[in-house]
C-alpha cells in the first residue's frame, strides 16, 4: 500500500506541477469465443475462451532530468498469463529514473542490456507474457567521454512455463543479482565491455518442475540420486515437504566490437561457475560472435554461438538466438525449439540489390547440441545435409534455409515479396518435422492514397514419429486501406490432413478515430500456433466462432 500511495502521490504532484509533462498509452483487448487445443490429434478439445485485458502505460517527465514510468494492468483474464484483477496486482511495472550528462540512476524494475545479453538482459514482452526483470537499483557514471562504469543490484520472482501451450505460468523461482561493469571505447581498438555478476537462485523443487520435466537437469538429478541418499530423499518427499536449494552463479563476461579492414567484428564470451541444483559447483561457458562485410555490394553476416551450461536455469539473460525470426504466418508455426544451456549454432545471412529496386536476400541457420559420451562423431556436413539417421537424433539438430526476392515495380505502385522457406528439425517432442513454405506479399498503391495488401502462403509439412502426418496448408489475407482512415481485412486459413479439410475464416475492421486512437473488431476463427520473440515462445490457442475487440490510444 505504501508503494501504491507513493506512485499515485507522484502522479498527482506531476499533474499540478507546471514543469511536468505526462502522457498515456492505453490498450484494451477483449475476446469471447471457443478455444481449440490438440488440433494435431483426431480429437481436438473445444472449451470456452474469453479474455479482457487492459494495459495503461504512464510516462511522466519532470523537467529535463527525471522520468517516471508506470504500467498498470487490469486483466480478467489476460490473453496470456495470470489474472490481475485486484488492487494488490494493479501495478505491473514501474521505475524512476534520473539522468544528466554524468550520471544515470534508476530505481524499480530493471530493464537493461549488457553486451548481447550473455550475462544480463531483462525485458518485458506482453505478447508472450514474458518478464524476467528484477526490482532494484542501478546507476551509470560517465567518468570520461570514452569510459563508463555501472552497477546494478536487484531481486525478484521469475515466472515461466513448463510448456508454451499453457495459458498461465506454472513454474517459478526467486533470483537476486549484484552486477558491475566497465565500458571503454577507443577510436582504433573499438569498444570493450567487462561485466562481473553474482547471482543467487532459490530453487524449490515443487515450484520449478526439476523432477517432472524431462530436461538435462532432470536426467542429471535422476542419475545422481542413485548414489546420493540425501538427494534421493528429496526426490521421494518434495511433494509433501519443503526443500530449498541456493544456487550460486558467477559470470565473468567480456565483449569486444571492432573493425578490421572491411570487417565489422563482434566477440562476446562468458565464463560461468555455477552450482548444480543440490550438487557441486561446475564450470560452463557461453560464446557468441558475428562478422559483417559488404562484399561487391552484397551485405553478408555470419553468426556463431556455443552455449554450454546444461544444468543452469536461464533467468536474467537472453542470449542471441542465431536464427531468423520471419514474418510468415505459416513458416512461424514451425519455430525452432531452443536450448540456451546446450546448443551450437551457425547462421549466414546475405542481402543483395540486384538492380533498381529489386533485392535478393537469403539465410541459412542450423544448430545442434554438444556431443556427450556414447554419441556418434558427426561432422558439420552431417548437420548441413540433415539426413534421417539414428546417429544424429541425440544432437536434436535443426536447419532452416530461406530465400526471398522483393522490390517495387510498375512505377513503384506494386510491391512484391516472394519467399522460399525449408525447415527441418529432428527429435523435437519425439518427432521429426519437414516443412516447405512459399510466403508471398503483394501491395498495390492506388493514386488516391488507398492501398490493397495481400498475403498468400502455401506450406507442405511432413511429421514423422509418434504422431505422423502430412499437412497441406494455405493462408490468405487481403486488406484494403482507405486513405489511412480505416482498414478492412479478410482472412482465410486452410489445412488438409488425413483426407480432412479444416478452415478458419475471419474478418477484421480497424478504424482510426484520430492519428493516435484505433479500434479493431474481429469476427471469425483463427488457427492456433506459436508466437515467439527472442527464442521465447507462447502458444496461441485456436479460436473459433468468436469476437475480438482491440482498442489503442495515445493521449
Amino acid at each position: 500500500m505504501v508503494l501504491k500511495a507513493s506512485i499515485f502521490s507522484l502522479l498527482w504532484m506531476s499533474v499540478i506541477n507546471a514543469q511536468t509533462e505526462i502522457n498515456f498509452s492505453y490498450e484494451m483487448k477483449y475476446g469471447d469465443g471457443k478455444q481449440v487445443t490438440g488440433t494435431a490429434s483426431d480429437n481436438p478439445d473445444t472449451l470456452d475462451y474469453n479474455y479482457f485485458e487492459n494495459l495503461l502505460d504512464i510516462n511522466t517527465f519532470y523537467g529535463d532530468n527525471i522520468y517516471f514510468y508506470t504500467q498498470l494492468e487490469y486483466s480478467n483474464h489476460p490473453v496470456y498469463g495470470n489474472r490481475r484483477s485486484g488492487l494488490d496486482s494493479l501495478v505491473n511495472t514501474f521505475y524512476l529514473e534520473y539522468s544528466d550528462d554524468r550520471i544515470n540512476i534508476k530505481l524499480g524494475n530493471q530493464y537493461e542490456l549488457f553486451g548481447r545479453g550473455m550475462s544480463f538482459y531483462t525485458l518485458q514482452n506482453q505478447n508472450i507474457d514474458y518478464d524476467n526483470s528484477v526490482k532494484g537499483l542501478s546507476f551509470k557514471y560517465f567518468m570520461r567521454e570514452n569510459i563508463e562504469i555501472s552497477a546494478l543490484i536487484g531481486k525478484g520472482d521469475y515466472f515461466y512455463r513448463s510448456n508454451p501451450s499453457r495459458r498461465e505460468t506454472d513454474l517459478q523461482l526467486n533470483s537476486s543479482v549484484l552486477l558491475g561493469s566497465v565500458n571503454y571505447a577507443h577510436d582504433r581498438l573499438g569498444f570493450f565491455q567487462y561485466v562481473n555478476s553474482n547471482q543467487k537462485l532459490i530453487i524449490n523443487p515443487a515450484l520449478t518442475g526439476i523432477f517432472e520435466n524431462k530436461t538435462e537437469i532432470f536426467y542429471d538429478l535422476d542419475k545422481r540420486s542413485t548414489t546420493a541418499p540425501e538427494l534421493n530423499n528429496i526426490y521421494q518427499s518434495y511433494k509433501t515437504e519443503t526443500f530449498l536449494d541456493t544456487v550460486g552463479v558467477q559470470n565473468q563476461n567480456f565483449n569486444w566490437n571492432f573493425y578490421a579492414g572491411p570487417f565489422d567484428i563482434y566477440v562476446d564470451k562468458a565464463w560461468i561457475y555455477y552450482d548444480k541444483i543440490f550438487g557441486d559447483k561446475v564450470f560452463g561457458s557461453r560464446f557468441y560472435t558475428s562478422v559483417y562485410i559488404d562484399f561487391l555490394g552484397t551485405g553478408i553476416t555470419y553468426e556463431y554461438k556455443n552455449y554450454n551450461t546444461p544444468y543452469l536455469i536461464k533467468t536474467i539473460s537472453n542470449l542471441p538466438i542465431v536464427y531468423r525470426e520471419g514474418s510468415s504466418v505459416l513458416a512461424s508455426r514451425n519455430a525452432h525449439t531452443f536450448n540456451f544451456g546446450n546448443e551450437i549454432g551457425h547462421q549466414v545471412d546475405f542481402n543483395k540489390n540486384l538492380f533498381g529496386s529489386m533485392n535478393l536476400l537469403g539465410n541459412l541457420s542450423l544448430s545442434h547440441r554438444h556431443q556427450k559420451a556414447g554419441m556418434a562423431d558427426l561432422s558439420f556436413t552431417d548437420f548441413l545435409v540433415m539426413e534421417e539417421d539414428n546417429r544424429i537424433y541425440d544432437y536434436y539438430p535443426f536447419r532452416q534455409i530461406y530465400l526471398e526476392m522483393n522490390g517495387w515495380t510498375l512505377s513503384e505502385r506494386l510491391y512484391y515479396k516472394i519467399g522460399f522457406d525449408h525447415f527441418t528439425e529432428f527429435n523435437v517432442g519425439d518427432k521429426n518435422i519437414f516443412a516447405i513454405t512459399i510466403p508471398t506479399q503483394w501491395v498495390w498503391k492506388f493514386s488516391n492514397g488507398n492501398s490493397l495488401t495481400t498475403y498468400l502462403e502455401a506450406q507442405e509439412k511432413t511429421v514423422t514419429g509418434d504422431i505422423p502426418g502430412n499437412y497441406t496448408d494455405y493462408y490468405l489475407s487481403t486488406s484494403y486501406s482507405h486513405r489511412g482512415r480505416w482498414i478492412a481485412t479478410g482472412f482465410y486459413d486452410q489445412e488438409i490432413s488425413k483426407g480432412k479439410t479444416t478452415r478458419w475464416p475471419g474478418f477484421d475492421f480497424s478504424y482510426y478515430l484520430n492519428s493516435a486512437t484505433q479500434i479493431s473488431l474481429f469476427y471469425g476463427s483463427q488457427k492456433g500456433g506459436l508466437i515467439c520473440a527472442n527464442g521465447i515462445c507462447a502458444e496461441q490457442p485456436g479460436f473459433e466462432d468468436g469476437v475480438k475487440i482491440t482498442f489503442r490510444s495515445l493521449f
